[in-house]
């Protein structure tokens, strides 16, 4: 897993390009605030500006993960949504909580992808039913894919970019389409490379 070294990101910044220090000021007010002010992310925990986290109280994001710009977390008033550490939620995400939410560990969500634990009766009044959604650890979600409510998603796998995953997947496992369907098993958890070749053949 790449981790960024702060310290030479700094300086990196500083030499090449100082503007952009405005913008990093601003996302360590950001991820002050949810650190120490809504007390919903842990140490080491990085978020981006625009981020928007609702009802914080029923959040709770692990240590060392990185919330990009503009992601926006709803997990209701009695929802919940659990993050595990060194998670990662790319830009224009958006995740729903209200019939609660857990992200494992290590799992990387492409940007614009949507998540959401409620759905309506079409047939009746429309009436919102909320259904569980679990996603493992280590597993790597592409950009613009919407988890509906009830799925579950095993350890280390893979959807391709703009699928619509409406049934469970198991573990190690390329899915892609819409509907999202599993097109092949993995022997071991995929690489960001492999990953990115599965994106491009969708």
């Amino acid at each position: 897993m790449y981790t960024l070294n702060k310290f030479s990101y700094f300086v990196r910044v500083l030499k090449s390009n100082p503007s952009e220090l405005l913008r990093l000021f601003r996302i360590a007010l950001t991820t002050a605030k949810f650190r120490y002010v809504k007390r919903c992310v842990g140490k080491g925990t990085v978020v981006g500006t625009r981020t928007e986290i609702i009802n914080s109280a029923n959040v709770h994001i692990g240590d060392g993960c990185l919330l990009q710009d503009a992601v926006y977390i709803r997990a209701g008033t009695d929802g919940s949504i659990t993050i595990g550490d060194r998670a990662a939620i790319n830009s224009f995400c958006r995740l729903f909580g209200h019939g609660s939410l857990v992200i494992g560990e290590d799992t990387q969500i492409g940007p614009g992808s949507l998540i959401t634990t409620t759905d309506h009766d079409y047939q009746g009044d429309l009436k919102e039913h909320f259904r569980p959604v679990s996603i493992g650890k280590g597993v790597w979600i592409g950009a613009n894919v919407t988890v509906l409510s009830g799925v579950k998603i095993g350890d280390f796998a893979v959807v391709g970019a703009g699928s619509v995953v409406t049934k469970d997947i198991p573990p190690r496992s390329v899915a892609v389409g819409v509907p999202a369907r599993v097109i092949m098993q993995l022997d071991r958890p995929a690489s960001p490379l492999e990953v990115g070749s599965v994106e491009a053949e969708t």
